[in-house]
């Protein structure tokens, strides 16, 4: 439950500070950078070290450049340029892309169920971004931002099924930690410089405190904590918490910063979130934890 409260909520964090204290860019490298730095100097407290074998090291860096670097770099850019309740309800769309790409590249079965929970996905998205309704929204929605969370999805997504082949060689620490290693460099040529011209003099005590929440509790936490879940409860169970992903960030989106929560995005996030159980509900029958 913490995690997914850290993953609703850290869309409200990332658009008090962005974009006009510091670009989208510098946000997403700050999130890698400082990420892969403290999993970087966790074996170092705990004493646990793990050998990464030669011939896994080309799909962690695959896994790096979708999860970490393109999947953050869309993200952040999408929600730094769109309306928050739509940034956390189109990234509950993750767990239907995950279904799609499970069935075409692992040979899952994609039966009756998961066909109804991608339709109900799909129209609950559509909807979603093609509602314009922008009157008294602090923060208007728009088409590229929108986008841009989707694309994130599609990069996670993949990433999740790459990484389901070393999954049980490795712990989830080991992996968080080359994953973000791996990057973060790839994020250095086109995120580095946004890093450096940002505003940091015009932080307030609120900003500086979004961005420690980003990085500390939004990435670092919120990643181990799931990982933790899945560890003690099996991914099943894990996954059933994350309905309240939307909720928290639509929460605090309404509460924190005075946006609207419409008919329109009621209904589209009705859609999606049923989507997304019928789907989990499907797969549990066929895979149980």
């Amino acid at each position: 439950m913490a995690a997914n409260f850290f993953y609703g909520t850290n869309v409200i964090a990332v658009k008090q500070i962005a974009p006009h204290h510091i670009q989208a860019l510098g946000i997403s490298f700050s999130r890698i950078f400082f990420t892969a730095i403290l999993l970087t100097m966790m074996p170092f407290f705990n004493g646990k070290k793990e050998r990464i074998e030669k011939k896994d090291y080309l799909l962690l860096m695959v896994a790096g450049l979708l999860g970490v670097t393109l999947n953050q770099t869309f993200s952040i850019m999408g929600i730094a340029s769109t309306n928050p309740i739509h940034s956390s309800l189109l990234i509950m769309s993750t767990p239907i892309i995950v279904t799609v790409l499970a069935a075409i590249f692992l040979k899952e079965s994609f039966g009756g169920n998961k066909i109804i929970g991608l339709l109900l996905g799909l129209t609950g998205a559509f909807i979603l971004v093609k509602s314009r309704a922008t009157s008294g929204e602090v923060h208007p929605p728009t088409m590229l931002g929108d986008g841009l969370i989707l694309a994130g999805s599609v990069c996670y997504s993949t990433y999740l099924i790459l990484i389901r082949k070393v999954s049980k060689k490795y712990s989830p620490i080991t992996i968080l930690r080359f994953v973000f290693l791996f990057g973060a460099l790839f994020s250095l040529p086109f995120s580095l410089k946004s890093f450096m011209i940002a505003d940091w003099a015009a932080f307030s005590g609120w900003d500086w405190f979004s961005i420690l929440y980003i990085v500390v509790l939004g990435t670092l936490a919120a990643n181990l904590l799931m990982n933790w879940g899945v560890q003690q409860w099996g991914p099943s169970k894990t996954g059933t918490f994350v309905y309240f992903q939307p909720v928290f960030g639509t929460l605090g989106a309404v509460l924190l910063m005075g946006e609207q929560f419409s008919v329109v995005k009621a209904i589209a996030g009705l859609l999606i979130v049923s989507g997304v159980w019928i789907t989990s509900m499907k797969f549990k029958k066929e895979n149980p934890a």
